[in-house]
Formats: structure tokens, sequence, C-alpha cells
């Protein structure tokens, strides 16, 4: 079936505001690899306008997708269902998307056209190539260190090694070890297992907080081995308050054991590797969470933040408060100053945003660019003008030189958006309050710059730009045009 052909069908449905509406980079390719229709959320993310897109050859527009796009049609020519998702790379961009598409019918059933969902997941494709190379980096230090990781269930008495071990006693890994495989004791010596057992129930009464043993264990070649194990219970019964798992370490200590002093020092080395692994992973964890120029919690933070707070306000019936922050005429700025000075420009004025973030549940973020945003729970619409006021005068007392800007110095528009605990109703969900919030910013960037606007809280009221030398008798301002366009 031809484009043509298909757009009343289109029409019916209303498929333009149907993905109009939709956060994710959507787009309906026809079996012509044409791009049929699409939304702002594609246009965005190849940098290009929708209005180019939409009708044009995928392999103009997307031609990494076309590989996948033809898959899927054979798939669904065949009666089979589109289950996989598959990531593509954006070529000259750095981003990575993963797409799942859908089968698309016309009236009468027919396939005609494949639904295309493209989410962006390079943050989270960096974080798994991280995780992936903190995994390669733990076993190449286990495995140079002749140590394992066991793990025993108590409730199963089964015991699980991670491979290493056969390593140590130089068996490969796919190599069978008669009797030890997911024995607990299996492969300790008959001699040294009453000790090591008897050490382990005491980890299990609770008479010791480690359990801690030395034995020896039989090499493949005949010969034994020292092994040093250390370990704690990771997991009880909360309905008995018993042991349920025990995670431990083993390490081949048979040449220390001859020499004590380097036993120390391996000792001491091995604790020390852990705690460094442990503290990667923590600052790994933490860099993602955080804007490097400006050290404020990134994007990625603050949606988490922001779901949390709307269901915490859910539950108890709070207030919230989104103050969404815009530098003012920065694209002059960094025209008139440079980028290097437009980054210190940025790092100095979230330093003072912050500060005026004070109690323990405020959070200044950085939206992206030269926007940031607040989150201020448990606040109303006093609180949170209050907040916005000491945030635009602690930026004018940064004093700021900024020739592009009608006031000499950098400045600020604030948006404020606030949700009552009176409000139950679907303009409560998360991208409601940050559209609210963004369409207060635009009407103080509207009524001059430098000011503060408050989202309406009752359907049909009007929009209130407060005046910069009082906060009596507010102003009202249209609203933001259809493009969403900053003035």
């Amino acid at each position: 079936m031809s484009t043509e052909a298909l757009k009343p069908y289109l029409d019916t449905v209303s498929l333009d505001e149907a993905y109009g509406s939709s956060p994710a980079a959507l787009c309906l390719v026809d079996r012509q690899m044409r791009c049929i229709a699409a939304n702002e959320g594609l246009a965005q993310s190849l940098g290009r306008p929708l209005a180019e897109l939409v009708g044009a050859a995928i392999g103009d527009v997307l031609p990494a997708a076309i590989p996948l796009l033809e898959r899927g049609f054979r798939r669904v020519d065949r009666g089979e269902a589109l289950t996989a998702r598959r990531l593509i790379e954006l070529p000259g961009t750095g981003r990575t998307f993963r797409v799942k598409a859908h089968p698309y019918r016309d009236a009468d059933g027919a396939i005609v056209a494949l639904s295309c969902a493209m989410l962006d997941v390079t943050e989270e494709q960096a974080a798994i190539k991280a995780l992936q190379d903190m995994e390669q980096l733990c076993n190449f230090a286990l495995q140079s260190a002749r140590q394992w990781i066991w793990e025993y269930n108590l409730g199963s008495g089964v015991i699980w090694r991670s491979p290493h071990w056969k390593l140590v006693l130089g068996y490969e890994l796919n190599e069978a070890v008669a009797g030890a495989e997911n024995v607990a004791w299996g492969i300790v010596h008959p001699e040294d297992r009453r000790q090591v057992q008897a050490r382990f129930d005491k980890l299990i009464r609770g008479e010791a907080d480690q359990f801690e043993a030395i034995y020896r264990v039989r090499h493949k070649n005949g010969r034994w081995l020292w092994i040093l194990s250390r370990g704690k219970v990771v997991e009880n019964d909360s309905g008995q308050d018993a042991p349920l798992r025990v995670i431990a370490t083993s390490v081949d200590i048979s040449h220390q054991k001859q020499i004590e002093e380097e036993l120390s020092a391996t000792v001491r080395q091995r604790e020390a590797l852990e705690s460094e692994l442990i503290e990667a992973n923590r600052r790994l964890t933490a860099l993602s969470e955080i804007d490097p120029l400006t050290e404020l919690p990134n994007r990625r933070k603050l949606d988490q933040v922001l779901a949390l707070e709307l269901r915490r306000r859910e539950r108890n019936g709070s207030s919230l408060a989104l103050l969404m922050i815009d530098v003012d005429h920065f694209k002059d700025f960094n025209d008139l100053y440079g980028h290097p000075e437009g980054d210190e420009c940025l790092r100095l004025l979230a330093g003072a945003l912050r500060s005026n973030a004070r109690r323990s549940s405020d959070m200044v973020a950085r939206y992206g660019g030269e926007e940031f945003v607040a989150v201020l729970a448990e606040t109303g619409e006093a609180e949170a003008v209050t907040v916005a006021e000491n945030m635009l005068a602690a930026v004018r007392a940064l004093k700021l030189p900024h020739a592009g800007s009608s006031f000499n110095l950098v400045s600020i528009s604030i948006g404020v958006a606030v949700l009552g605990p009176e409000m139950r109703s679907p303009a409560t969900s998360l991208n409601a309050l940050v559209r609210a919030a963004d369409n207060a910013l635009y009407a103080a960037k509207q009524g001059g710059r430098n000011a503060i606007a408050i989202a309406p809280t009752q359907e049909g009221a009007a929009m209130r730009l407060l005046p910069r030398s009082e906060r009596s008798a507010p102003a009202t301002v249209d609203p933001p045009p259809a493009d969403g366009q900053m003035p």
C-alpha cells in the first residue's frame, strides 16, 4: 500500500497526535522504506527538522535502521512476532539507540508499515561497558591472586564456587572434579574438615562475625595446597533470624604458609584490592549521576529524584515545587566571552543556586546546556517563590558582566510549578509538572527575563509574572507558542 493510500487511515487514528504526545523517538516506515510519520523526539535525535523526515527515504535519514526494518518485514510476513530489541548507532553523533518495531496494520488488518520506537541508551551502554570492564578487572584480579569466591546456601546445602577454583587446583574450567563440584567441604583435606566445620558452625550460631579457616586442598597433580578462606553471613531468615547464605573468598597461601611475613603482605594486598574495587564501583556510580562541569546532579539523577518525590507526595499528600531555571542570553555570553568563560559562568551560577536550596530534601540539578532545575519537596507556592527570589538575588549578587544583556549583568529567569496536596489528577504526572514549569519559564522570558513566572494551579487560570520590584498585583502573560521556542 502506498503512503497516499495510508494517509486516510493515519488521519482516522490520529497517529500524528499520538506520536506528538510521546517522549520517545517514533517513526512509521512503509514497505517502500519511507518515513510516513514521525515525531519531534525523532527529529531531535537526528538533528533534523520534522518536516524533512516525513516522506523521506529511510536510507537518507536513518540508514543504520534499514537492515533491522528489512528483517522486521520478513518476520511479520512469516507470521513471526517482533520481540528483539536492536541497538543502532547514529553516525556522527556518538549516540546509541535501542530500536523496537511493531507491525502496523490498515483497516483490513494487513501489515502495511512498521512502527518504530527509538530509546537513547548511550548512557546505559556506557554503564554496561564500565561494569563489564570492572568484571574483567575483578576476574583478572582473582585469577592473578589465585583466589576464588564461593557462596554456601544453608537451606539446600549446595555450594557455588566461581570457576577460578579449578584453575587454582590445576583443572580446566570444564573439567569435572569428582565429589567436589557442589559439596560444601568436598575439596577439603579429610584431616582438616573437622576444624573447618567447627569454625563455620561458630559463624552460623552467631558466635563469630566472620568465618576464617586455613586448610588443605589437593591439586590435580596430587600435592596439597594451603588455602585461607574468609566469609560472612549475607542473608538471614527474617522470620527465624537464622542464616540463609554465606559468601566467602578462598586464596592459595601455600607459599605464604612457609613465609609468614609474605602471608601478611598478601592478605593486606588482597584486602586493599577489594577496598579499591569497592571504591572504584562507588565512584563509578557517583560519576554516572553527576554533571562533570557544575558538579550538580545530572538529568539522570534528576529523573530519579523527581519520580521518587512524586510517589512520596502521593503517599503523604504533601506539596511539591519544581523550579525551571534558564540563564538569560547565554548564547550571546558564549559568543562574546568564549566557551571557557561560559563554563566558568555556569560553575558560579551552579554554586549560587545550590546555596539557596538549603534543606536536605531540596535538590538543584543541571537540566542541560544553560538550564537548571530545583526540586523542592514539601514546599508550597509561597516558599517556592521565596527560594526563586533568593536565587535571582544570588545570581545578581555575583555581578558577572554581560555586555549582551540589557541588564549588563548575567541574569536568570525562573518558571515555578507547584503541585498542592489537593491536586489529584493526570496533571500531577512527572511530565505534566516539568511541562508546567517549562511553560512558566517561557512566560518569565517573554516578560523581559530576569524574572519569575508561576504556572497556574487550576485549569483555566492565567500564568502569573511577578514584577521585579514587588510581589503584589501579579501580571498575566500569553501562553507559550505551539512550537515551544524560547524568545
